[in-house]
């Protein structure tokens, strides 16, 4: 998990820990089932980089996650969370 400092001026000052960190999680790019949750922050707390787009494969369901919004009105993917 990344702390509030780490992450700068957009993490919740307040609390401890904001995010789900991804950087242990294959690289921060496939996402395993059962960790992408609703309402949730994501970061890849190794690059100290917030998660911008989270989407599923439409050929084999596989769920990524990007510090970009590369799966947002993608042909190829579900985007199921943006930033």
């Amino acid at each position: 998990m990344a702390t509030a400092a780490s992450l700068g001026p957009r993490a919740n000052s307040a609390a401890h820990i904001v995010c789900v960190d991804f950087a242990n999680i294959n690289g921060g790019a496939f996402v395993p089932e059962g960790v992408f949750k609703e309402g949730k922050d994501y970061c890849d707390g190794k690059r100290e980089r917030w998660i911008w787009s989270i989407g599923r494969r439409k050929s084999d369901g596989t769920i990524l996650a990007s510090c970009t919004d590369e799966f947002y009105q993608n042909a190829e993917y579900e985007c199921l969370w943006l930033r």
